[in-house]
């Protein structure tokens, strides 16, 4: 069983912590931003793809029930 199957989505700290889910969204934001503006070389492909794993790190680390839910952990 999954972590995030043991709690409920509205007990997960992005839907109970208003600060925590605006800075989710920003990263999540950020994360979506770093393709629709990334050259289509694979090198910057490559730097792109890490610097999106830094970022859904990040949001792991503010929810990780979020993460798993959203497939953030499946990413990195």
């Amino acid at each position: 069983m999954a972590i995030a199957e043991k709690k409920r989505p509205m007990e997960w700290e992005y839907y109970t912590n208003q600060s925590k889910r605006e800075e989710i969204d920003n990263l999540l934001q950020q994360a979506a931003s770093l393709f629709a503006n990334c050259d289509s070389t694979p090198e910057a492909q490559a730097v792109a793809r890490k610097r999106e794993k830094d970022i859904l790190r990040k949001v792991s680390k503010i929810d990780s029930f979020f993460a798993e839910r959203c497939g953030c952990n499946e990413l990195y």
